[in-house]
C-alpha cells in the first residue's frame, strides 16, 4: 500500500484559472480546476508543462470580482488524457490577503458539502 503524502483535503470543484510559463512571452492559457486545495490544484491542462516549470496564475473564483495571481510550480505530471494534460499544481508564492479570500471560498465550500452530508 501506498503512503498518504497529501496534506490537505481536496475539494473537487471546477474553478476557471488560466496560467503561463513564468517569464515567458507566452499568452495565458484558459483551464479549469480538477480539484482544489488550500496548497494547489489538479487541472487538464492543454499546454505541455514538465515537473518542476514555474507557472503564473490567475484564479477567477465566483465570489470575487478580480482574479487571485500567485506563482505556482507544476509537481506532478500524467499521462494525456484527450488532449490534455494532468497536472498537480503547487501555489509557491501568493500575496496573504488573497491567500485568505481562497481559503475563505475553499472553508465555504467545506462547510456547504458538510451540510449537504447532514440531509
Amino acid at each position: 500500500m501506498t503512503e498518504e503524502r497529501r496534506r490537505f483535503i481536496r475539494i473537487d470543484k471546477g474553478i476557471d484559472f488560466s496560467y503561463k510559463i513564468r517569464a515567458s512571452q507566452d499568452l495565458m492559457e484558459k483551464a479549469v480546476t480538477k480539484n482544489i486545495s488550500p496548497g494547489g490544484i489538479r487541472a487538464l491542462v492543454n499546454k505541455a508543462v514538465k515537473k518542476g516549470t514555474w507557472l503564473e496564475l490567475r484564479l477567477y473564483l465566483p465570489t470575487l470580482k478580480d482574479p487571485i495571481p500567485c506563482t505556482t510550480k507544476v509537481i506532478w505530471t500524467a499521462d494525456e488524457k484527450e488532449g490534455r494534460i494532468d497536472v498537480g499544481i503547487k501555489f509557491e508564492e501568493i500575496d496573504p490577503e488573497m491567500k485568505n479570500k481562497f481559503l475563505e471560498y475553499i472553508c465555504g465550500l467545506m462547510f456547504s458539502e458538510l451540510q449537504r452530508l447532514r440531509m
